[in-house]
């Protein structure tokens, strides 16, 4: 995550340090989204079968910090396009897997807390953004290609030290050397990652063009940092609070919560409510992405089948990089013709999240057996 911090924001400025023009930097930095709606899945399926967590973890941290050493010494759109999307298939399993991995801990200790471990991601992206930020005044381009390839090592090193081995065992094996169809992901699980993928990707408007909209109101970029610093605080404060659901209580009422609470948000921001609102909506961060993540976390580690929760896994991770993916185009070709009413064209995808909860909620209920642990002991509300 301290990686994310730094590449969110200050990659595209070492790509215009290299050179290349506005239309190419758009071109490199989508590259990895459609990398990751074709690969993760499939790569997630790896973390079920004999490469295990640990080694898949480790060895996707080892190939991006070499990828980022060779990014240092390649110029051109073309070369440069080409090594963002090998990373982009390194990258692709190693966060989907560390949330595997945690999930599966919790589930054998209950003295863990989901939200507890996972803040410090929010955490390590806040101090990450903010530090390189500074460090960035005075420090060439390239540096910021060499925070991310240490980042790389230090958390390739990490996970080969704590990460155990997750290798399943030889019936597993032999169950999982043929892939399994998609049909052995549970149906309320399907609408889970429905419900997930839509809400999470109402996000999308805000976080392509909130900043510009922003600033475009006068907002000065003290105000738009802060009211990003926002959404990431209440992130954190929703982790450390509702974090114990994960796997043992309400992972569809926090998806209808994060549902719910997105239609107000985007909706609100199409009306440009003033600054004041505009905090408080920002806020509401803690909701739509925060208890949004942790009800798909609950309700994955309640629904996914043993033997096959790497490649669910794999399979919520791409649907909700397609969803943003469309989402994000969508709001580029809006916004040009409408403003702040893209906002507004967010907030069905929040309702469409809402109506899939609804049907997971349904489904559970009805078929209480569909869970891969042969019954929910917990069933979620």
């Amino acid at each position: 995550f301290g990686g994310i911090g730094i590449y969110v924001p200050f990659f595209p400025i070492w790509l215009e340090s290299r050179g290349l023009p506005a239309s190419w930097i758009g071109i490199v930095l989508a590259v990895p989204i459609i990398v990751r709606i074709l690969v993760t899945a499939p790569l997630m399926t790896l973390a079920d079968r004999s490469v295990g967590a640990r080694r898949l973890i480790a060895g996707a941290c080892f190939a991006v910090s070499a990828i980022y050493l060779t990014l240092l010494a390649v110029s051109g759109p073309v070369a440069i396009a080409v090594l963002v999307a090998l990373m982009a298939v390194a990258q692709a399993p190693i966060i989907p897997t560390a949330d595997l991995v945690t999930i599966q801990a919790i589930r054998r200790d209950s003295r863990l807390d989901y939200g507890r471990v996972r803040l410090w991601g929010s955490i390590a992206f806040l101090i990450a953004s903010i530090g390189g930020g500074y460090l960035l005044e005075v420090l060439p381009a390239d540096a910021v290609v060499w925070f991310l390839f240490s980042l790389a090592v230090g958390a390739m090193a990490t996970a080969w030290a704590v990460v155990p081995e997750s290798a399943p065992a030889h019936a597993d094996l032999r169950r999982e050397s043929v892939p399994a169809a998609p049909a052995g992901i549970p149906l309320a699980l399907w609408f889970v990652i429905g419900a997930g993928a839509c809400t999470q990707a109402s996000h999308g408007a805000l976080y392509a063009f909130g900043s510009i909209h922003w600033r475009d109101l006068g907002f000065s970029s003290a105000t738009i940092g802060l009211l990003w610093a926002v959404g990431v605080v209440a992130e954190i404060l929703v982790f450390a609070v509702l974090g114990r659901s994960v796997g043992r209580g309400s992972a569809l009422g926090l998806l209808l919560l994060g549902a719910g609470a997105g239609m107000i948000r985007f909706a609100a921001l199409a009306a440009d409510p003033g600054l004041a609102a505009t905090f408080v909506l920002q806020a509401l961060h803690g909701l739509t992405f925060g208890a949004t993540h942790l009800g798909t976390m609950g309700a994955l580690a309640q629904l996914a089948p043993e033997g096959g929760r790497g490649r669910a896994q794999g399979v919520m991770a791409s649907a909700h990089a397609f969803a943003m993916a469309s989402a994000t185009g969508l709001s580029g070709l809006l916004f040009r013709a409408a403003g702040p009413l893209v906002f507004l064209a967010m907030v069905p995808l929040a309702a469409a999240g809402l109506a899939f909860a609804l049907l997971a909620r349904r489904t559970a209920r009805a078929h209480p057996q569909s869970a891969g642990d042969g019954g929910w002991t917990r069933l979620p509300s």
